[in-house]
């Protein structure tokens, strides 16, 4: 799990992306999202696909090492 939360983060910040604009795509707060990204909270199924879509990227993408 950690390493798809690494691939996660690593994508937004090549990206140019805040936690913030994430998580408001994602209906959450900034706060919220930052936890998860940190493996504070559980990344649910849904939660995985929405953030793969958020970045319009196949969803392997986010297993590799």
């Amino acid at each position: 799990m950690n390493q798809i939360l690494q691939n996660i983060r690593r994508l937004r910040i090549s990206k140019e992306i805040s936690q913030e604009a994430i998580a408001n795509s994602l209906n959450m707060t900034q706060s919220a999202y930052a936890k998860l990204e940190r493996g504070q909270t559980k990344l649910s199924l849904e939660r995985f696909l929405q953030i793969s879509d958020f970045f319009d990227v196949d969803k392997s993408v986010l297993f590799e090492d």
